[in-house]
């Protein structure tokens, strides 16, 4: 232990760095990094959605497992919470959250801004019948709600537009409370932070927990939660949980082999010192070039970080006998050297991409990869005893067959040719267009937010509607004729639009003009209210209201600071931008889109965006402009490769690179793997270890017996470990560490076969 106390030192002020390096660094989670920039109006507005819109920020609640009024008491004590707290915009479960200051200025407009505020509703016979109803109401549990608001609104116009504004009227309402089947208590929430900030989204979602906790449900009651906080914290959760058990695993197999190959735990310290040295140097790096790290650029990086456990594991395994350390780091060195340059300049093209996540993530590979080989150039043979560790020797009949594989170089090769051409004709992999196939929540939590959407009536956001104007009230003009035109064609059955919740001036003032004057509403109000024991002044605030209201000037969007409930439901649908203001309108029942198209090219401004086939178009966009970055990044690395080993030295070491890409991705299509953007990240680590096994297998073509087969234990030992850390990858469920996983495990099996087959003839001992 005492001749490896500078090691250990060494890693202990690297595990103290990481602390302080991280107090200082920056990691967010907005996944918009990763998408590409949008060329079409239609995809720039689903980004946009993507980052700011109303259906990211939807948190649907249900309450089951007890009695309905025990459901409604819970249902109206989570709310109550709820709305004390800052994260959420709106809460909304069937019972009028309003507070009096709002209520009033809501209430004076009441009739600029229903849909029911026409001449009929003020008609002899219909304030007879509003009369009785509001009788009957009297008589019943609704009578002090009706006190309040009964005399001055008889006709019920400002509790139906509350009711209308809390969500679709098909949600039956019992207790007070919105109630589904079951039975069960529902509830509607809208987070004021972003549905791509995963951890407001996160902190919402436990905020609703606490709220129930708090309100000391019975045994048996428990609260279903959906919506993007959920999915974060579920996605969140199988990830973890996976890489738990994997890394576990990992690990111990890795500890095991390590201790077998080389006689000694200490390996495991070796392995560790260049990974965080690379580690560190990457989050420093990109914190300073950025100002901030993506947590999904950490973790792909680290990933992609596994490479550089060959470096130590060739430096410790390559060692001749009696040779000091120093020298062999020497010795290994530019074939070390022109590996990394290689992996670094396949990183490159990613910085150029255009995509800021894609450009951390390159950042960070690259700089750690550096790092790390740096450390075990410099760092572990001025850290380590000058005899390295011993190093158990490959089973002789082992080695002597893998040092006979070039003889079999022909039938190889044209075993690629023939898998390259079943390809072509079949016409390569499958690339998922699908977003659902990259989700890592389990389909039972997709299930249930299907569920609960139908109870609320939440609307399942296929198509979306938008149309621009220079002012506020001419986005709402635009959007009360296009609806009026859609509804009118039949190509949707309903539309929730911004003039639904404040109509346009023009509107407000036309509802206006149809009131009765004073005289005539005073009629009627005295004939209908004839043989009911109401006083003959009851109706007095009912007449002053109306004729208050016909004097007020329409309420607009300048005004919404002073109503909340109003704002919370108008801003998702219309909202200020940079050359104007955006209406978007979100329609129901489309059966035929192209009908739909139809009709609304025949509305001047209208864009229609298909959620799903943009959302494809952008994930093709994504893995194409990948895949072109990916060609750049091949041929700078082939230069490189000409350029360090000759031309035919440079094609023997790009070869093993090609052919492990050909055979991995030719057997994850007979696999029946879609391929996603997780398999093509993947893959930027396999053409790193790819380079490793090549450069060191072949280093030289002179060597004797011994030599090489030192050199293909070094790369057997990295392979071993590669295999072992990322290969039970492939047993997970979720996406990323599934593709991940199956990928890096087929590749490097087959990339260390091929730098094996491809390597310079020789005689084995």
């Amino acid at each position: 232990m005492r001749r490896f106390l500078p090691l250990l030192l060494a890693l202990a002020v690297l595990a103290a760095a990481f602390p302080l390096v991280l107090r200082h660094v920056t990691i967010t989670t907005d996944i918009t990094d990763f998408l590409p920039d949008s060329r079409s109006p239609e995809a720039t507005l689903l980004l946009r959605e993507l980052r700011e819109g109303a259906a990211t920020r939807l948190l649907i609640a249900g309450i089951e497992g007890a009695p309905a009024p025990e459901l409604a008491r819970l249902s109206r004590a989570v709310a109550t919470a709820l709305q004390a707290t800052a994260e959420f915009g709106l809460i909304a479960n069937g019972v009028p959250r309003i507070d009096d200051d709002e209520a009033a200025l809501l209430f004076a407009h009441r009739y600029g801004l229903s849909p029911a505020t026409t001449p009929d509703a003020f008609t002899e016979a219909a304030l007879r019948q509003d009369f009785e109803r509001l009788l009957a109401g009297l008589r019943s549990s609704a009578e002090p709600l009706l006190r309040r608001f009964g005399f001055a609104d008889p006709t019920g116009t400002f509790l139906a537009l509350l009711r209308g504004w809390s969500s679709d009227a098909r949600i039956a309402t019992e207790n007070g409370v919105w109630m589904a089947p079951g039975p069960r208590a529902l509830l509607l929430a809208q987070t004021r932070a972003a549905g791509l900030d995963a951890l407001a989204q996160a902190r919402a979602a436990e905020a609703f927990r606490t709220a129930f906790a708090a309100a000391h449900p019975p045994p048996g009651a428990r609260l279903l939660l959906s919506g993007p906080g959920v999915f974060a914290a579920e996605a969140a959760l199988a990830v973890r949980a996976d890489v738990k058990l994997i890394s576990t695993l990992s690990f111990l197999l890795v500890a095991a082999f390590l201790f077998w190959r080389y006689r000694s735990p200490m390996m495991l310290a070796v392995v560790a010192l260049p990974l965080a040295a690379g580690t560190l140097a990457g989050l420093v790096v990109v914190d300073l070039v950025f100002g901030h790290v993506h947590g999904a650029a950490l973790g792909f990086g680290m990933t992609m970080l596994g490479v550089c456990d060959d470096y130590p594991i060739l430096l410790i395994t390559d060692r001749a006998p009696g040779e000091p350390l120093r020298r062999t780091a020497r010795r290994i060195w530019p074939t070390l050297r022109l590996a990394v340059a290689a992996a670094i300049a396949g990183m490159v093209p990613m910085l150029a991409s255009g995509f800021p996540g894609l450009a951390q993530l390159g950042l960070f590979a690259a700089t750690g990869l550096a790092g790390a080989a740096l450390a075990t150039r410099y760092l572990l043979p001025a850290l380590l005893p000058a005899e390295g560790l011993p190093v158990r020797p490959l089973p002789e009949r082992a080695a002597h067959w893998l040092l006979r594989l070039p003889m079999r170089r022909t039938p190889v090769l044209l075993g690629l040719v023939a898998v390259a051409v079943a390809l072509a004709v079949s016409g390569g992999p499958r690339m998922t267009r699908d977003i659902a196939d990259l989700s890592p929540v389990p389909e039972s939590v997709r299930a249930l937010d299907e569920e609960l959407r139908r109870q609320i009536g939440a609307p399942d956001v296929r198509v979306l509607l938008s149309l621009t104007a220079p002012t506020a009230d001419a986005a709402l003009r635009a959007a009360e004729t296009a609806s009026t035109a859609l509804l009118a064609s039949g190509t949707v059955t309903a539309l929730d639009q911004p003039a639904r919740y404040l109509p346009s001036a023009a509107t407000q003032r036309a509802r206006l003009a149809a009131l009765p004057d004073d005289d005539a509403l005073a009629a009627r109000v005295e004939a209908a209210r004839a043989d009911l024991p109401f006083r003959a002044t009851a109706f007095r605030p009912f007449l002053d209201g109306v004729a208050e209201a016909r004097h007020l000037d329409p309420l607009t969007p300048a005004d919404l600071s002073r109503t909340p409930t109003l704002a919370a439901r108008l801003s998702p649908l219309l909202r200020q931008e940079a050359d104007g203001w955006r209406a978007l309108m979100l329609p129901e029942g489309v059966r035929d889109l192209a009908a739909l198209r139809q009709a609304a090219a025949q509305i001047p401004g209208l864009l229609v965006v298909d959620i799903k086939a943009e959302t494809e178009a952008l994930l093709d966009q994504g893995v194409g402009t990948a895949l072109r970055w990916g060609a750049v990044g091949g041929l700078l690395v082939l230069a490189l490769l000409g350029a360090g080993r000759g031309l035919a030295g440079g094609f023997r070491v790009a070869l093993p690179l090609i052919g492990a890409l050909l055979l991995t991705f030719a057997a994850l299509d007979a696999l029946g793997e879609a391929i996603t953007v997780f398999h093509l990240t993947a893959a930027l680590l396999l053409a790193g270890v790819s380079m490793d096994y090549a450069l060191f297998v072949s280093r030289s073509g002179r060597e004797d017996a011994e030599d090489s087969a030192r050199a293909l234990g070094a790369v057997i030992s990295c392979m071993v470990t590669t295999l072992l850390t990322f290969g039970l990858l492939a047993l997970c469920r979720t996406p990323v560490l599934h593709a991940t996983g199956l990928t890096v495990c087929i590749g490097v099996a087959s990339a260390f076969l091929l730098a094996c087959v491809l390597a310079p003839r020789r005689e084995a001992a």
